[in-house]
């Protein structure tokens, strides 16, 4: 059940009161953060997963109902949030695996000389890491976005683009020359 003070809250920002949806975001933030934190294990991920769950409930601020206490809305939230961002992992990859092993001429013996090499680079990526470096990576080598496609989606600078790849492909060549 939820204190007094937080319905009122709520109902406020329901009338599309910022400053009451500020006051909640101060409260809140810092915990949602540290528990989004300690599931994606990356401070930029955890800030976006908490951003966007602000970013809903303003949206969504209407058509709200919650019966149960706000912090445990909120944090309900953010174990949502994250179940989303790994099966949305989960259907990129597959994708990838899917587009590259369903090539027309798969059965020349280059392509499958490829499809090893190919298979060996995914394994190598799983290395990295930094999943910021391992997503510039992906998109990089494996979607074949340029440096400026992937600044803009990931609204980094082009030179972050850079030395996130530089550091991802250190680590594959590594690991590649385990392999071998």
């Amino acid at each position: 059940m939820m204190l007094f003070h937080e319905e009122e809250l709520l109902l406020s920002v329901k009338n599309g009161d910022a400053n009451a949806f500020a006051s909640l975001y101060e409260k809140y933030r810092p915990q949602l953060l540290t528990e989004a934190y300690h599931k994606v294990r990356n401070q930029h991920e955890a800030e976006d997963m908490v951003q966007e769950i602000f970013t809903s409930l303003w949206q969504r601020r209407r058509q709200l109902t919650i019966t149960i206490s706000l912090k445990h809305y909120l944090f309900r939230a953010v174990h949502l949030q994250y179940a989303y961002k790994c099966r949305r992992n989960e259907v990129a990859r597959k994708f990838v695996t899917h587009t590259y092993y369903t090539a027309t001429d798969a059965a020349l013996p280059q392509n499958l000389e490829n499809k090893e090499l190919g298979q060996q680079i995914r394994q190598a990526a799983t290395y990295v890491s930094a999943p910021a470096c391992r997503k510039v990576f992906e998109l990089l080598y494996l979607q074949d976005w340029s440096h400026k496609e992937i600044a803009q989606d990931l609204k980094i600078q082009p030179q972050v683009v850079k030395n996130q790849a530089s550091r991802a492909l250190k680590v594959i060549r590594t690991r590649l020359r385990e392999v071998v």
